[in-house]
């Protein structure tokens, strides 16, 4: 690793995704997950997805053409872990899992080289607010696509036409079901975002996302302007297929918090053609 600015540069990288005790590599950065999933997504597109599937999707986003569609349902799955970066998430590292001297001092590591590399976690100890991820990426990835209004910033929809795209999409992405997410829940989740420092952070994984993609990240109002969220039902369940699908283990373990993002993005190109390649024999 490189001097202290270097490593403030890459804060986000620290964030983590899944963990496997028993791996060579306790943790996965979830921006390696993130950009897996984009991948997934743009296999399924490819892969799995039939003429008249895609047609609907780029029907419900309301997309010009089907590129577009194509791009933002890669972008908006690699970014819809984006409430994972928060420091309640953070902080409940191995939360679930069997405390153990070796599982301790990992995450003992853990902590200390975040710390070092810049992510604001809490201090050990601190009360910390809680709200689900689904919430807090509903509440957070408008103003990190495109709503830069003044005056909504607690998580509250503005009233800009052309930026009810993003808050219909956002509310879309991590659905129970047939259920929306309910606007007051999600304003109330503005709170655990933590303070500006963990806005740095998420625009970076945004931005590494909408790079592995190839989009401009706050060009999405662009691509996309979807009306309705029941439009996006079969979206929201492709989505959990890509996200799930990117967590899966894969022969070459988890990525490093010390890898260049090329090397992630390459390291995801290949295991979502695998996870796909899979699926598509087992079905």
């Amino acid at each position: 690793m490189g001097d202290s600015e270097d490593l403030n540069s890459i804060a986000y990288q620290w964030c983590w995704g899944s963990i496997a005790p028993s791996g060579p590599q306790v943790w996965n950065p979830l921006v390696a997950e993130m950009v897996t999933a984009g991948s997934v997504m743009l296999e399924l597109w490819e892969q799995v997805l039939r003429p008249r599937q895609r047609a609907d999707l780029t029907d419900g986003f309301a997309a010009e053409a089907e590129q577009s569609a194509r791009l933002a349902a890669a972008f908006l799955a690699g970014v819809s872990r984006i409430g994972h970066a928060s420091p309640a998430r953070m902080v409940s590292f191995g939360a679930r899992q069997e405390p153990s001297p070796a599982f301790e001092q990992a995450h003992t590591a853990w902590r200390e080289q975040a710390l070092r590399a810049g992510l604001p976690l809490p201090p050990i100890g601190a009360r910390v607010r809680h709200a689900d991820p689904e919430h807090i990426t509903a509440a957070v990835l408008p103003r990190l696509t495109g709503c830069d209004c003044a005056g909504y910033v607690d998580g509250e929809r503005c009233r800009d036409q052309d930026h009810q795209g993003l808050y219909v999409a956002a509310y879309a992405l991590n659905r129970h079901g047939a259920d929306v997410l309910h606007a007051d829940t999600v304003a109330k989740a503005y709170r655990a975002t933590g303070d500006p420092a963990w806005d740095a952070v998420r625009a970076a994984l945004v931005n590494a996302v909408a790079h592995h993609v190839g989009i401009d990240a706050r060009s999405l109002p662009h691509l996309i302007r979807p009306a309705d969220p029941l439009r996006l039902t079969a979206f929201g369940r492709l989505v959990a297929q890509s996200c799930r699908l990117a967590r899966g283990n894969t022969l070459r373990g988890f990525a490093s918090p010390h890898d260049t993002l090329q090397m992630m993005s390459d390291r995801a190109r290949v295991h979502a053609r695998e996870a796909v390649s899979r699926l598509r024999v087992a079905g």
